[in-house]
């Protein structure tokens, strides 16, 4: 019986470890093929919860409380069409009963709440809170079908949030009609402008 020579076998060897090199790319490229990448998922950018409602974006909801009876609901309110909408904001109250306020946003504009200490605050008042846990608060806008979003619930422990923390309206001043939240909007640049910036986090 001929035996194969040293040379051979080496040869051999080197081609069965080449075919095994192969075979674990192709399994790999399959996989990476297969499982989508971490970088096109959609994260929240800070400790807020986000949802998207036909042109309506709501982005980075928190719910700040000193003592669990009122919170300020921090939030960035987007609308990229081209009308104006009044956005409706319920959450439950202690009692049981739901309270709805009004964001009024205008077309190609976004609205913020309470995300720096000078901003108007969507107040959530008569509410029993505990921080850590998460707090139903259903959007809705024209006829487009709402949906409820579960809002974290802070504090002020953190250096971020420290001035965020609902105010007190302060006597003799003029408050918003009931159900109703005023403030100012931005624009949002037209697509000739270029890409709008991300919306900074509270």
């Amino acid at each position: 019986m001929r035996v194969a020579s040293l040379p051979a076998r080496r040869g051999a060897r080197a081609g069965l470890a080449a075919a095994v090199g192969v075979a674990v790319l192709l399994v790999s490229a399959g996989c990476n093929f297969i499982s989508p990448q971490a970088t096109t998922k959609q994260y929240d950018a800070s400790d807020g919860r986000s949802l998207t409602i036909g042109d309506l974006a709501v982005r980075n909801a928190i719910a700040l409380t000193d003592d669990g009876t009122e919170a300020s609901l921090v939030m960035t309110l987007i609308n990229s069409g081209g009308d104006d909408i009044s956005v409706t904001v319920q959450y439950p109250t202690a009692d049981g009963d739901d309270q709805t306020q009004v964001v009024e946003v205008p077309a190609s504009s976004e609205v913020r709440r309470g995300t720096q200490p000078d901003q108007p605050q969507l107040v959530m008042s008569d509410v029993d809170l505990t921080p850590g846990q998460l707090v139903e608060v259903f959007f809705q806008y024209g006829t487009e079908t709402g949906d409820t979003l579960g809002v974290p619930v802070l504090t002020g422990a953190l250096p971020e949030y420290s001035t965020l923390l609902p105010t007190p309206v302060p006597s003799g001043s003029t408050e918003a009609p009931s159900g109703e939240s005023t403030g100012e909007s931005t624009t949002l640049p037209s697509p000739e402008d270029g890409t709008p910036s991300a919306t900074p986090t509270p």
